[in-house]
């Protein structure tokens, strides 16, 4: 396969420039981060507010907040509280008496569903789940007639990727295709990440721009063994099931699928199906997960043998689990700790011709139960379009994370280089479709089977076109075809 192009983060003085961040905390990803200790739905919001000033309370839900202000043992960094996030968010949207609620990322799609329910929130969020309409609200109706917030304007405001995402889509609900639920705030952007050290070590060049995930896993191979100056053992990759699948866009395994009526009866079988079995990018994908796994620590299985990754002990050459990886790294980045960075290095995930990553965005919605949906709605645009706001949002709450938006000259997250660089990756390259749940689950459930040393490259082809089929096939009798 030729090969794909990676951009390589070289971390400068530029990206440890002196700027005192009041607050880059730990991400607490939604695909499997810790935090927000705080029962679902409690807030110690004062709702009095809303007598005493006559404003209409809104209620906004975001996941992963604390009730105290935290200092991140890793980088130092203040992390600001609930409390102290509700104050700021009162101080930008002044019309309104804005009540934050939380809510822990462990279990968090289970505990919105409750909240929403119960008629606890009116702003909801969600990242990419399927029973959103069942949720929240289409905000057609507002997008069609607001003079700030509407779809003439969506394009100028948002970065392509996010515009085309604004619409839901979804094989599982096709009546809904083409309403709109949330306004993003965030767009993931993970990274690779390698020890320059261990490269030294073994007097391995380090990745270079033109480098394929073929290429990376090839290093990972020559550098798995007893490192030639410490003596002690070295794994030259280290895998996780989080977001594993989304490699397989750098092989071409995968493919976009559009549609206006997302009826799954649409879905040509040979185009997005049956061609997995004789499909030479998806055995390169799947050769490559198996050689990479060989050339990790065998606690892989578990999700255990990254122990002691960012230490001075540290065995991994190239760490591919980004998911769980970049935010943690960009802490040491936006607190300037060059012990870390001038080490530890970041890579752009080499992208296939159909792009690479997840297309995950966090947004805002209203919930079926808000108690006033117009209120809900006018803080929503704020939230989501105020720079400021944004800006508090990812130094606090989501390192990991970029903003999504156009315009984000003032914003100190985004004034560093490195984000620079994966704003402009990410325009240039995410994954845009209309569906990918089709493959997403199938590819998941194999990866794990790969990850316990269960399969070879043959049997994981196998195995994904069979989960592929039967995962359309349950969708079709679902739709009573």
């Amino acid at each position: 396969m030729k090969a794909k192009k990676l951009m390589a983060l070289t971390l400068t003085a530029a990206l440890t420039m002196s700027m005192l961040l009041t607050g880059c905390g730990d991400t607490d990803s939604a695909s499997g981060g810790t935090g927000g200790t705080q029962p679902a739905g409690d807030s110690t919001g004062e709702t009095a507010a809303d007598t005493e000033t006559g404003k209409e309370t809104v209620r906004i839900l975001v996941p992963g907040l604390n009730e105290e202000t935290t200092v991140d043992p890793i980088s130092g960094l203040e992390t600001k509280s609930r409390g102290e996030f509700e104050a700021f968010l009162n101080e930008r949207i002044p019309d309104y008496n804005i009540e934050l609620k939380t809510i822990a990322w462990d279990g968090w799609i289970q505990s919105v569903e409750a909240m929403n329910e119960a008629g606890e929130m009116d702003v909801g969020f969600f990242t990419n789940q399927e029973a959103i309409p069942d949720w929240y609200q289409d905000l057609t109706p507002y997008l069609e007639k607001d003079a700030d917030l509407n779809f003439n304007n969506l394009e100028d405001l948002f970065i392509p990727s996010a515009v085309h995402y604004i619409r839901y889509k979804s094989f599982n609900h096709p009546a809904d295709s083409g309403k709109v639920y949330g306004i993003p705030i965030t767009i993931a952007c993970n990274v690779i990440l390698y020890d320059s050290k261990i490269f030294e070590d073994w007097g391995i060049s380090e990745p270079t721009a033109d480098m394929s995930m073929s290429d990376l896993i090839d290093l990972s191979e020559q550098m798995t063994g007893t490192n030639p100056v410490t003596g002690k053992q070295n794994y030259g990759a280290y895998l996780f099931n989080t977001w594993m699948e989304w490699y397989a866009l750098s092989y071409d395994a995968v493919k976009p699928f559009f549609s206006d009526t997302m009826d799954i009866n649409e879905l040509d079988m040979a185009e997005y199906v049956d061609y997995i079995k004789d499909s030479s990018e998806v055995k390169n994908y799947f050769s490559d997960m198996v050689r990479a796994v060989g050339c990790s620590n065998p606690a892989v299985a578990t999700g255990a043998g990254r122990e002691n990754w960012l230490t001075e002990d540290n065995d991994i050459a190239i760490n591919f689990d980004s998911n769980n990886s970049t935010g943690t790294y960009m802490k040491y980045v936006y607190s300037g700790d060059t012990s870390i960075t001038d080490r530890y290095k970041a890579l752009l995930i080499p992208t296939g011709k159909y792009g690479e990553g997840f297309p995950e965005f966090f947004r805002f919605s209203i919930s079926k139960n808000a108690e006033n949906a117009d209120a809900a709605w006018e803080v929503i645009k704020v939230l989501t379009t105020d720079k400021e706001i944004v800006d508090f949002y990812l130094s606090n709450y989501a390192s990991d994370k970029i903003s999504c938006l156009n315009d984000t000259e003032g914003m100190e997250m985004m004034s560093y280089d490195i984000n620079k660089e994966r704003l402009a990756y990410q325009q240039k390259n995410v994954f845009i479709t209309d569906d990918y749940w089709y493959w997403r689950t199938a590819i998941q459930n194999v990866n794990n089977q790969i990850l316990s040393g269960e399969y070879d490259a043959d049997q994981a082809v196998e195995a994904f076109h069979a989960g592929v089929t039967d995962w359309v096939n349950n969708i079709k009798l679902q739709s009573g075809n």
